[in-house]
């Protein structure tokens, strides 16, 4: 008998048998709504975070199934070699290899992974949920940031001009002022820029919770 699934999410979450932690909620869904409104003692977090949760999830059954550690170090670490278009793809072909050697599929499982807009249709459209944004959740705090760093760039810019006025640093007048924000990781060298860290939920893969 073949089953009818209202999307892929619902479908790769009975494929991979994907379940909310225990005391969480009684099936997916819910729990995917709960994390997703900040509802009964959950922290509202954003379609981006929650579907890396879930494919974090299709990685831990599959290596559970092929008898493969799933400790968070090690599924934060493969899913980022995966899926991240950051990652040397060297390092990307050495998992492959070493999942293949397990009997996994890596390139297979990555195709199972949600996107954010996947997730936002399921949420929306299959289970008929709206979340509504609050006066305090207008993102100002970008805004604020992104205002810091025009400002930042004006004074540089600035400061620049008059040093090529002086021709104190030869090449200055042709070339181009970029100011960027970063955060790192108090647990190891990782850094990335503030946006990075704001689309992704967190600031290193390795050292944050994932629950």
């Amino acid at each position: 008998m073949t089953l009818d699934h209202c999307c892929k999410v619902e479908r790769v979450s009975a494929t991979f048998d994907i379940s909310p932690p225990s005391r969480d909620a009684d099936d997916i869904d819910e729990y995917l709504v709960e994390r997703w409104l900040g509802i009964n003692g959950n922290d509202s977090v954003g379609l981006r975070t929650l579907a890396e949760w879930f494919n974090k999830q299709i990685l831990r059954e599959v290596y559970r199934e092929h008898g493969r550690s799933d400790s968070n170090v090690r599924i934060n670490s493969d899913f980022d070699a995966l899926q991240s278009d950051k990652i040397p793809v060297h390092e990307r072909e050495e998992l492959i290899s070493e999942l293949a050697d397990d009997g996994i599929d890596g390139e297979a499982i990555s195709k199972k992974f949600i996107s954010k807009s996947t997730l936002s249709r399921h949420l929306k459209n299959c289970l008929d949920v709206n979340k509504e944004r609050s006066n305090s959740d207008t993102e100002w705090e970008i805004e604020r940031i992104t205002i810091a760093k025009n400002t930042y760039k004006s004074h540089l810019e600035s400061a620049l001009q008059s040093l090529d006025n002086k021709e104190k640093i030869n090449g200055i007048k042709s070339s181009e002022v970029q100011v960027q924000a970063y955060v790192s990781c108090s647990e190891c060298p990782t850094r990335v820029t503030i946006e990075t860290a704001y689309d992704q939920g967190y600031v290193c893969s390795n050292h944050h919770d994932t629950s």
